[in-house]
């Protein structure tokens, strides 16, 4: 298994994220940012999860001379299937704060009854190789989404996304119990085993 790896992304939250949850499955990774000059990722222009991590892991790989991982994650609700998902962060904003993306994700859910709230996070990774080995997992996780925002040991999604077995959004449980549970977490542990 490589030493560190270096995580292909120029969203800084996104990236400790990613490193906190393969820290948490033993695997060192840091922003790429940290050591090598900015990229210029290519335009995402799919809407498959895979395809999109594989292509900015391979892009980087190949341009950083190292081996690196990606993520591609969406949120998706199954009752406004129209919005969201593979092209969330493009639906929303990547400029946009992340309180805010969540506000307009509350003003799309609260015409529905809690139970159309159901929503599932999905991550993909990729890991890719300078010579262009690839390996990608995917996970996910699915819970209900609040009109509200809670909790203050991560954020993004994280502070709407209410886990019913817990009676928290992943936002109120800290570290050592929400990375497993994340679909970042679930996927860092699957790369994990197959590293």
């Amino acid at each position: 298994m490589t030493e560190t790896w270096l995580i292909a992304s120029n969203n800084p939250g996104k990236s400790r994220d990613l490193a906190l949850c393969l820290g948490y499955y033993g695997i060192t990774a840091t922003q790429y940012l940290t050591t090598k000059p900015r990229l210029d990722f290519p335009v995402e222009t799919t809407t498959s999860y895979v395809d999109n991590a594989v292509m900015k892991a391979k892009f980087a790989a190949q341009n950083l001379g190292v081996p690196v991982i990606a993520d591609d994650s969406g949120l998706e609700i199954p009752a406004l299937p129209d919005e969201f998902g593979v092209t969330t962060a493009r639906d929303l904003g990547v400029k946009v704060s992340g309180y805010d993306r969540n506000e307009e994700i509350i003003a799309a859910i609260t015409p529905l009854p809690l139970a159309d709230r159901v929503a599932t996070m999905r991550a993909t990774l990729a890991a890719a190789w300078p010579d262009g080995r690839t390996v990608v997992v995917q996970g996910t996780l699915t819970g209900y989404l609040i009109p509200h925002q809670i909790g203050a040991y991560s954020g993004g999604f994280d502070r709407l996304f209410w886990l019913p077995a817990y009676g928290r959004t992943l936002a109120e449980l800290p570290d050592v119990w929400r990375l497993p549970l994340t679909h970042r977490g679930r996927a860092a542990q699957q790369l994990s085993q197959q590293l």
